[in-house]
């Protein structure tokens, strides 16, 4: 960018420039915003579908450890147990 937008974006627009090319030059600001807003909701996103997956792989754990350890000390084995999505 221009030292132009440098000005624009320390507070200080020159006054001196055409009204055109300093709401062209916010158009060209807020549309780099917004690619970047854009960019970081999408790996916001993708790290809540991780964490998701995460605590759900955590509860199916969490359950079958809960299975053995109150179970009355009969051996078992964990390749008996059906998949959590049968």
């Amino acid at each position: 960018m221009s030292s132009s937008s440098d000005s624009l974006r320390n507070g200080h627009p020159s006054s001196h420039r055409p009204v055109d090319a300093r709401v062209q030059e916010l158009e060209y600001i807020v549309s780099h915003l917004q690619k970047t807003v854009d960019d970081l909701n999408d790996a916001l996103l993708l790290q809540q579908r991780k964490l998701d997956s995460l605590s759900r792989q955590m509860e199916q754990a969490t359950s079958v450890v809960q299975s053995v350890l109150n179970a009355d000390n009969t051996p078992r084995s964990l390749a008996d147990d059906k998949p959590p999505h049968y």
